[in-house]
């Protein structure tokens, strides 16, 4: 079975929600690459928007990664794992504080390809926009043959 896409085969989970995906050995491996380019992209956007760039969380990049790495090992795309946790409960498992916290995640073929998702839906862009956010943590994992699964994890 394979995943269900919008649009030019993307996923974007803008709720929560599980999804079956097809069976993958992931390549779980942080892409630094990937990682600047999302958030040189994303800190464009906002300083043409007027607003302050993110700072990159190395403790939110961590939590990200494990989501994304843990989406890629058990084939599923939600903001909530099988078990239900949320990104919240993920950050207070790691005793990560905030008063504010979002996510975006997506599955595309390429980091660029996950940027402009991000950009074209309003909840996502409402997050990569949000005026309370300070920090991000970025995480890509590789999904042969899906694509690439990113994880953004915002906090003030």
């Amino acid at each position: 079975m394979s995943l269900p896409r919008l649009g030019s085969a993307t996923l974007l989970v803008a709720t929560v929600g599980l999804l079956a995906a097809a069976p993958a050995a992931p390549t779980a491996r942080r892409d630094s690459r990937a990682v600047t380019l999302l958030l040189q992209a994303m800190n464009a956007q906002r300083t043409a928007s007027g607003l302050r760039p993110l700072r990159l969380d190395q403790r939110l990049c961590d939590i990200a990664y494990e989501h994304a790495a843990d989406m890629a090992r058990r084939s599923y795309i939600g903001h909530t794992t099988p078990e239900g946790l949320t990104p919240f409960d993920r950050m207070r498992a790691r005793h990560y504080r905030f008063g504010y916290a979002g996510e975006n995640l997506a599955l595309d073929q390429s980091v660029r390809l996950v940027f402009t998702d991000f950009w074209n839906s309003s909840e996502h862009r409402s997050n990569m926009l949000g005026q309370h956010y300070a920090r991000v943590g970025i995480a890509s994992v590789d999904d042969p043959p899906q694509g690439v699964i990113v994880v953004e994890d915002f906090s003030d």
